[in-house]
């Protein structure tokens, strides 16, 4: 499952972020809701992304791969801050979620889904730190939003990041039912 989340952002990344295949940077500014770029998109709304995690996003697109839907937003005019949302049907329950799935230290979140995780991770070579909240829907979904920030963006920050992040998961999980 994190080899396919892993391939289709190298997709995503690969062949830019915007629906006219132009590079983010080269990004127009559009009226187009993030749900009209379709897959996972269709879960997002520019507005209240933008409002619970006080980010400005603008640019959406959306890959599919097997069963497994992903969309990417990014600001107008910068490839970071990212927000990558992948949603994969399965058949495992909560106890495989968890040990499977869930990564290792990762901390529960209570109050999404059958089973939910949250963690942040240390700033990697060309980005900040990032944030990540990942959950087994009630309907059978795994489904994993993750935020990449900025180079040189301090982990005081990401932290600031992580429950609004769980906030804006939350909305989604009961969008998704």
């Amino acid at each position: 499952m994190r080899r396919v989340v892993a391939a289709l952002t190298a997709l995503l990344v690969l062949t830019g972020c915007d629906d006219a295949g132009a590079s983010p940077a080269a990004a127009t500014p559009s009226t187009a809701p993030a749900a009209a770029s379709g897959g996972a998109c269709q879960l997002l709304d520019f507005p209240v992304v933008n409002a619970k995690l006080g980010l400005q996003y603008g640019v959406a697109a959306a890959a599919t791969l097997e069963n497994t839907f992903t969309c990417v937003l990014q600001p107008q005019k910068a490839p970071l801050p990212d927000l990558i949302l992948s949603v994969s049907a399965t058949t495992i329950g909560p106890d495989i979620y968890a040990t499977a799935v869930q990564p290792k230290g990762a901390a529960p979140v209570q109050g999404l889904g059958a089973a939910a995780y949250q963690r942040q991770s240390p700033a990697a070579e060309g980005t900040g730190p990032a944030v990540e909240v990942g959950w087994l829907a009630g309907n059978k979904r795994i489904i994993q939003l993750t935020v990449h920030l900025p180079a040189g963006t301090g982990d005081d920050k990401a932290t600031e990041l992580l429950p609004k992040l769980v906030d804006l998961a939350k909305l989604i999980d009961l969008s998704s039912l």
